[in-house]
């Protein structure tokens, strides 16, 4: 069942009933001159990514199921309402199909050639401007990409990929890996890194991250380490990290994971390869570092010792951490509106 279009789509729809309706003055075609009507314009279906995607037709106007072709790639499911169209997976590649669908108004038959296409996913984005933690100028230091706010749906290891794209100011030297940005100024001050994310169908999201470089405080500042580690149940944090009078807490940390002042992390589940915590320890005078744990392997293999995660100063890597899907919009009228819109963007014309 197809929903009653709102009054905009409803207009929309109603356009392409009205070039189906003959003109009262013209003769009636004949039966053979409707069948082999074309219509001279083509228009668009978009597949929404992860939705199947719909092409309602005005009232007074029919699909003929029957004369509608298998589709090429894509599930069709035909009622005289309209159509239903389905893919199995997101295809970067997938192009543009072709599906000829047969209108019905009366004694007026038309063919559409309707373009058959894929929506991509929505696009990266990298949501956090600046990192919320000082860091040592002078110093090599590594900040866990889980840190930079990086949402992606469709971003699979090995096909996705992160960038350093410019570094400010020109003495500033930044760096990525698959799991961490390198970022090294000689100088206090604020290091503005552009970095940029493209997901596996090629949409790039570019955003400037800084990083605040503080001159050395005195006297011993707390330490933490980044290291990579096989999947477990449990982590305790001042392993990785020595100080006075520490005290811990997660910046970022596995999905269900919980985070105790005293540096001990639970999951209820063992991380997956890919899966980051990202930790921050304060020592009793304030002062603070950032660490992370960055799990890889399979939670079936045997356990793999811990190793300290590499300084990379590569332009760029394949994006090597799971990072989350963007917040779904909510599904009101405005958005069943546009998604609408987007499957109908014109209206041919016979």
């Amino acid at each position: 069942m197809f929903r009653r279009p709102t009054a905009v789509l409803g207009a929309v729809i109603l356009a392409v009933a009205t070039a189906l309706v003959p003109v009262a003055a013209s003769a009636a075609p004949s039966a053979e001159e409707t069948d082999e009507a074309q219509a001279a314009n083509s228009a668009l279906i978009e597949i929404p990514y992860g939705e199947p995607g719909e092409l309602p037709v005005a009232e007074g106007v029919t699909v003929d199921c029957g004369a509608l072709p298998a589709g090429d790639g894509f599930e069709i499911t035909c009622e005289p309402a309209g159509i239903t169209l389905t893919v199995a997976a997101y295809d970067p590649a997938w192009g543009e199909r072709v599906l000829p669908v047969t209108l019905v108004s009366g004694a007026t038959r038309t063919v559409v050639n309707y373009r058959v296409a894929l929506a991509p996913p929505p696009a990266p984005e990298i949501t956090t401007p600046r990192v919320d933690a000082p860091f040592a100028a002078g110093s090599q230091v590594l900040i866990p990409l889980s840190l930079l706010g990086i949402t992606c749906t469709l971003c699979s290891p090995g096909t996705s990929s992160v960038r350093v794209e410019a570094v400010s100011p020109d003495t500033a030297h930044a760096g990525v890996g698959p799991t961490h940005l390198a970022v090294r100024s000689g100088a206090p001050g604020d290091v503005t890194v552009e970095l940029s994310v493209e997901d596996d169908a090629g949409q790039i999201a570019t955003a400037e991250v800084t990083v605040s470089m503080v001159a050395t405080a005195p006297g011993a500042a707390p330490r933490a380490l980044h290291v990579g580690s096989a999947p477990t149940r449990s982590v305790d944090l001042t392993d990785l990290a020595w100080g006075e009078d520490l005290s811990f807490s997660c910046s970022a940390t596995v999905v269900g994971g919980t985070c105790g002042a005293d540096g001990v992390v639970s999951f209820p589940a063992a991380p997956l390869p890919g899966d980051q915590l990202s930790f921050r320890v304060v020592d009793g005078r304030g002062h603070q570092a950032v660490g992370s744990v960055t799990f890889t392997g399979d939670a079936a293999d045997a356990v793999l010792p811990v190793s300290p995660m590499p300084l990379d100063w590569s332009q760029t890597s394949p994006l090597g951490i799971s990072v989350p899907a963007p917040a779904s919009d909510q599904d009101d009228g405005a958005t069943v509106l546009s998604r609408l819109s987007r499957i109908l963007q014109e209206v041919p014309t016979p």
